[in-house]
């Protein structure tokens, strides 16, 4: 489906994604690289990982109270245009012939950052700007162009660019940043909440009443905590993937990128295939085959020191996580109010991408103190783990968006 069939806002949210993704792909490639440049320490290379994911559990909460607070598009416009600045500071550091791990550390965090403002907001917006029949599909192409750009063109293409000037990568991500800035500025503006309470307490009190809306929906706690999971493996086995990449599949730059892309290319076909698949299937079952189905994923690459079939485990992974991401966000965004529906995506997502530094550091001590085999050992064993639990939590619940249960606030208790 075309972006333009969900409507000319929804296209430009899409359009501003899109083009903000394709820088960060940029750098899922190159961040690494230039990292392995510098030591061949997994736990150092794995840190790069665990600091992109560090401002979730330090701030992520945070952007929900203001999501709900001012007018979102001003807000995502904010956040690309600093992380312009940052990554075109970083972009001269290394163009002056800078190498640090610490930078780089440090650079990842400021642009995650950015990140915990403008994702979830994002995600935010989609409710007001499509129809509730139409949020499958408009989470569908947004999740799967995404993926597309970031994980498929973006890294394949950071690994050509860092091969022919080390800071290439950084400059694109940069401009990146600022044409998705100045997008999102033609998006429809939102309400401020009026009289907002700018106080410590304040912020604090609608940090804690979207954490306590998650938790008492028994299907957004589920959801969350398999997201969680996933995330946290996913994030366990990429931090690592480059040490594979090279030394298991004798791979170089461009080998690196194409081995990213594999998980990339697995997304993006369970993004085209989502809508149809839960249309045909239930919910709450295709969530716990997509657990299972990605723990199968991580054993066959742990298994295989063949790039192909390493390739091949990690595109189920991808198609596999695609589709409980594809649930999870149509069911948050259809079953809470607008009101809190920020507070409530931002408490989702610190608890998903808060997972990611913690599973990035568990991969990279694995893979210290025992073999980088193991780490994809560890993610099926904890995805295994799992599908069991999101099976009983899940049972008899109901998550289409169209459904009445939804329409009246989901299923509290």
């Amino acid at each position: 489906m075309e972006p333009s069939a969900l409507g000319p806002s929804y296209a430009r949210l899409w359009t501003a994604y899109v083009i903000s993704s394709l820088g960060n792909g940029l750098l899922l490639a190159a961040l690494p690289l230039l990292a392995t440049s510098i030591t061949r320490n997994p736990l150092a290379i794995a840190g790069l990982t665990a600091a992109a994911g560090l401002p979730w559990l330090l701030v992520g909460p945070l952007s929900g109270a203001i999501a709900d607070r001012v007018d979102r598009r001003r807000a995502m416009a904010v956040a690309e245009f600093c992380r312009a600045a940052v990554v075109g500071l970083a972009a001269l550091f290394v163009l002056g012939g800078g190498e640090s791990l610490l930078f780089l550390y440090l650079v990842l965090i400021m642009i995650g950052i950015g990140e915990t403002i403008y994702d979830p907001i994002g995600l935010v917006m989609v409710p007001s700007l499509v129809g509730p029949s139409q949020l499958d599909r408009a989470n569908s192409l947004l999740y799967g162009s995404q993926t597309l750009v970031q994980r498929f063109v973006g890294p394949p293409l950071g690994g050509w660019l860092f091969a022919l000037a080390v800071w290439a990568p950084l400059g694109i991500d940069a401009l990146s940043f600022l044409v998705s800035a100045l997008v999102v500025l033609t998006l429809p503006k939102t309400p401020s909440r009026p009289d907002p309470e700018w106080t410590i307490g304040g912020f604090s009190d609608d940090v804690m009443e979207g954490l306590r809306w998650v938790w008492r929906d028994r299907a957004l706690r589920a959801l969350m905590l398999g997201d969680g999971a996933l995330h946290f493996t996913g994030a366990a086995a990429t931090s690592v993937l480059v040490l594979v990449a090279q030394d298991r599949f004798e791979l170089g730059a461009l080998g690196f990128g194409l081995t990213l892309g594999a998980l990339a290319g697995g997304h993006i076909l369970g993004s085209a295939l989502a809508p149809a698949i839960v249309k045909r299937f239930q919910r709450a079952k295709v969530c716990v085959a997509s657990v299972a189905a990605a723990g199968g994923g991580f054993l066959l690459v742990a298994v295989s020191d063949v790039a192909l079939l390493g390739g091949l485990g990690l595109a189920v992974v991808g198609f596999a996580g695609c589709q409980l991401d594809i649930v999870s966000v149509t069911y948050r965004q259809a079953a809470v109010p607008d009101r809190i529906r920020g507070r409530v995506m931002a408490g989702v997502l610190f608890v998903c991408h808060g997972s990611v530094p913690l599973g990035a550091i568990f991969g990279g001590l694995v893979a210290t103190v025992v073999d980088v085999r193991y780490t994809y050992v560890a993610a099926a064993l904890v995805a295994a783990a799992v599908a069991p639990y999101l099976r009983r939590a899940l049972k008899d619940t109901e998550l289409d968006p169209g459904s009445a249960g939804l329409a009246s606030g989901g299923s509290h208790g």
